[in-house]
């Protein structure tokens, strides 16, 4: 079973601390809201740039993947990701 979130990023241009929601839409009002929480308490700071927002189409985990991840580095995400493509910017 395959299934679509998507995400924004933190720290731009990296997969750090991705921030997932169930729609684009969600997504971008999130990272607005992080945005304008980042703002407020520092206004003097440095812009964050572009931060992209992905499109991530997942499948869901067997056991064998699940055994798999345990038994490795590997995060759930890579072992689940089947493609992913970045469909929007936001930028200060």
């Amino acid at each position: 079973m395959e299934f679509t979130v998507y995400c924004h990023e933190i720290i731009s241009g990296s997969d750090v601390g991705m921030h997932f929601s169930a729609t684009l839409e969600q997504s971008k009002a999130e990272v607005g809201e992080y945005r304008e929480a980042l703002r407020q308490m520092d206004p003097t700071g440095e812009p964050l740039g572009a931060l992209g927002i992905h499109e991530f189409v997942l499948r869901m985990p067997d056991v064998a993947m699940i055994i798999e991840i345990l038994n490795s580095p590997e995060s759930l995400l890579q072992c689940c990701q089947i493609r992913r493509q970045r469909v929007a910017f936001t930028v200060d």
